[in-house]
């Protein structure tokens, strides 16, 4: 009981980091990097982040946001540098994934025995594992460059933010 409810904690706060940074990076100030790379990817908050009102654009949220937590000039480098450092891992471990979810799916149709279709299911499992691991990872790296009272500041202003339930 205590451990499902960490778990869920865990994940509550994981979902409100990626909804700041995919935030984040829709400010204007990034724009000049290619997204057509990442244009496939979708964040798991996603949908959250769709339900916000049509007059709320995520440059304004994102303004709102980063503005209150005081963000260094330094720390919104260092911040890029950590997204520029994953993005790629990221939309690579996605491409495994669809590759193997295609796979499986044409397997399912055929006649190979229950064993491989278990092996593949488990190989798909081990690749989503790996790319929540690594949304975790730059999730803790961000984590190391705000201050304590910014990590404070965030909780209470993304507690407060009206889709996040």
């Amino acid at each position: 009981m205590i451990f499902q409810a960490l778990v869920r904690r865990q994940r509550y706060l994981l979902t409100l980091l990626a909804i700041a940074l995919s935030i984040f990076y829709s400010l204007p100030v990034f724009a000049d990097y290619s997204w057509s790379l990442f244009k496939n990817y979708r964040f798991p908050t996603e949908t959250i982040i769709a339900e916000r009102p049509a007059s709320v654009t995520p440059q304004d949220q994102a303004f709102g946001l980063f503005q209150q937590l005081d963000l260094t000039t330094q720390q919104q480098q260092q911040i890029k540098q950590i997204h520029l450092q994953y993005q790629q891992k990221i939309i690579n471990q996605k491409q495994n994934i669809t590759r193997l979810q295609q796979q499986l799916s044409d397997m399912m149709v055929g006649t190979e025995p229950i064993e491989l279709l278990k092996a593949k299911n488990r190989q798909l499992s081990a690749l989503r594992s790996k790319m929540e691991s690594l949304h975790f990872d730059s999730m803790l790296a961000i984590r190391e460059i705000l201050t304590p009272q910014q990590r404070q500041k965030f909780r209470e202003l993304v507690k407060n933010y009206p889709t996040v339930k």
